[in-house]
């Protein structure tokens, strides 16, 4: 049972640098770490200051439905609130795990919450290749292809890569710090793997220009080539194909998933090369799956 107040001040201060310390432990991504103890410590001062008893998840979110958006006219996007409540079930893993008090959750939105990440087709993926040029950094945007699309890693996975990682006797990418700390190895094959080792012993080496740097994904001044970076590359790509959608790197590794389900790779294999702990992750590309239509290109 909750008290009069959801949490004390003191006890929120302890639980806002627990959280982002479990979200860091748990290699969640940057923006994740960086702005979520923001969401849930708005979250405690809101139900404090409204002095919400019960259902306070519920409550919060019939305010922020409501609540007007600072960054255009209008309340708060679908989007923006997917976001405030994916924060919030890590927030409530994070209470349960840390044996404090639970967080009753029962908010559903229409529609699977994975439709905000766009699917790219298997043509739209081809020009983006195409569009690749054939210098140092065209090489780096092919193995970039390769890892998020090729392989299916995931965004901060992919940025981690070190060049110890990249193991091509064995046709395989190390992923050392999955989420959850989950370790697994990943294929490299057909052109993923080309472009992998293409950058590897040649872009790379002349990026670094004598620098030394452990990274596999660098810059030109040899330093890792983080996240952010490779994101504004893959929109510089998606611009340049002139392809209408609002597309991230996660997008390409869903567009791998629901690419290899159409293909019939059964559900256990897709879950392994994803990481996936759970086949319950997996089900999501079967509704993919369906709403791009059986036997559709793609």
């Amino acid at each position: 049972m909750y008290r009069e107040r959801f949490f004390t001040n003191e006890e929120k201060q302890g639980l806002l640098e627990g959280f982002r310390e479990w979200l860091l432990l748990q290699n969640y991504e940057i923006t994740t770490i960086k702005y979520g103890p923001d969401k849930v410590e708005l979250f405690i001062d809101w139900c404090n200051e409204n002095k919400v008893r019960e259902d306070h998840v519920s409550r919060f979110f019939e305010y922020l439905r409501k609540r007007k958006s600072s960054m255009k006219p209008g309340a708060l996007s679908q989007g923006t609130l997917r976001v405030y409540l994916r924060i919030l079930r890590l927030f409530k893993r994070f209470l349960q795990e840390v044996g404090h008090a639970d967080l009753k959750i029962d908010i559903i939105f229409k529609g699977h919450e994975i439709n905000h990440y766009e699917i790219l087709t298997r043509k739209e993926i081809e020009k983006l290749y195409k569009l690749t040029n054939a210098g140092m950094l065209g090489m780096r945007d092919r193995a970039m292809l390769g890892v998020y699309y090729g392989c299916g890693l995931r965004r901060n996975e992919g940025a981690s890569l070190q060049v110890s990682d990249i193991m091509p006797d064995k046709c395989l990418l190390y992923v050392r710090k999955g989420k959850n700390y989950q370790q697994r190895y990943v294929p490299m094959i057909g052109k993923s793997k080309i472009h992998i080792l293409e950058y590897l012993r040649i872009a790379r080496p002349a990026l670094l220009a004598g620098n030394h740097g452990e990274y596999f994904f660098v810059g030109y001044t040899g330093k890792k080539l983080n996240g952010p970076g490779l994101y504004a590359r893959l929109k510089k790509l998606i611009k340049q194909a002139g392809i209408n959608k609002q597309c991230g790197l996660h997008s390409l590794r869903h567009s791998l998933a629901t690419h290899l389900l159409e293909n019939g790779m059964g559900m256990s294999k897709i879950a392994k090369l994803l990481g996936h702990k759970s086949l319950d992750s997996t089900q999501i590309y079967t509704h993919i799956k369906a709403q791009n239509g059986k036997g559709k290109e793609v």
